[in-house]
């Protein structure tokens, strides 16, 4: 009798914690159901802002972890994904700009847009902008700054009356509806001035890719740039070629040149931009 409650016991025991499994895994397949499915641009862009909004995130970092929880929540629907891009016939990431000869101003394109109602740019706060397109891709300019430590160089800055401004970081991310990150290019440096010149110096710059299928870089240059007294530069720069398959429907940008980059003049103003051709 003893064996049989020992043997009894066991085999409740397994059927327990196989209902248990089978609960957990249902329960997990049923939340992944669960998601609110959304079925057009329009509507995924608005979600999203008014999750920003709400969130206020105050760094890069703060704002991929907003958007990782809105994807969580949230889906897109393959089919009208993939409908996107066989209505529209498009083959590019960034609309409209694989033919450009020039390189193009991406803050200048984008307001060109704004101002026909194509895109629309939202400054959630006086670091970060969010750029959304008519396309399912989305575009984030993040900026930070922080104190330019002294060198061992300060003593002859200062004997020159050169003084320098704070160190920032740019940084460009393009995103698309499914969450992937297509890639990121950021640089940062800071400027010497005084009044009447401006020297750049470069910290770094680099790119980092996201989840493409095809993803080459060339030509990556990171450097400074001055020309006369009044303006200068840091940037990265390089040729991408990055290819993205959706649903079977090929999406490839071939040979895209970005550029990201700062520029300072004499009085220690610095601009953040990015350019595109």
């Amino acid at each position: 009798m003893g064996k049989f409650k020992k043997t009894l016991f066991s085999i409740l025991g397994f059927v327990l914690i196989l209902s248990s499994f089978t609960f957990a895994t249902g329960s997990k397949a049923a939340s992944a159901s669960e998601k609110n499915v959304i079925n057009s641009i329009q509507e995924y862009q608005d979600l999203l802002l008014a999750t920003l909004k709400i969130s206020n995130p105050q760094d890069e970092e703060q704002l991929e972890n907003v958007v990782d929880q809105f994807n969580f929540k949230n889906a897109f629907n393959d089919k009208a994904l993939t409908k996107y891009y066989v209505d529209s016939n498009s083959k590019t990431i960034l609309p409209k700009v694989n033919n450009a000869k020039n390189e193009l101003d991406i803050e200048k394109y984008i307001q060109s847009n704004v101002d026909i109602g194509q895109f629309t740019t939202h400054k959630l706060n006086e670091n970060i902008s969010v750029t959304f397109t008519n396309t399912p891709v989305y575009f984030i300019e993040s900026t930070t700054e922080e104190e330019t430590p002294q060198t061992s160089s300060d003593v002859e800055i200062a004997a020159a009356k050169y003084k320098n401004t704070k160190t920032y970081t740019h940084s460009y991310t393009a995103k698309n509806f499914l969450n992937m990150k297509l890639f990121t290019v950021k640089a940062k440096g800071y400027f010497q001035y005084n009044g009447s010149d401006v020297k750049p110096k470069l910290n770094d710059a680099w790119y980092t890719k996201g989840f493409l299928s095809i993803w080459q870089v060339s030509n990556w240059q990171k450097s400074t740039y001055k020309k006369g007294s009044n303006y200068a530069e840091v940037y990265g720069r390089g040729n991408f070629h990055f290819g993205l398959e959706i649903n079977g429907y090929g999406l490839v940008v071939q040979d895209q040149y970005i550029k990201v980059y700062l520029t300072g003049n004499k009085k220690g103003t610095v601009n953040k931009k990015t350019s595109v051709k």
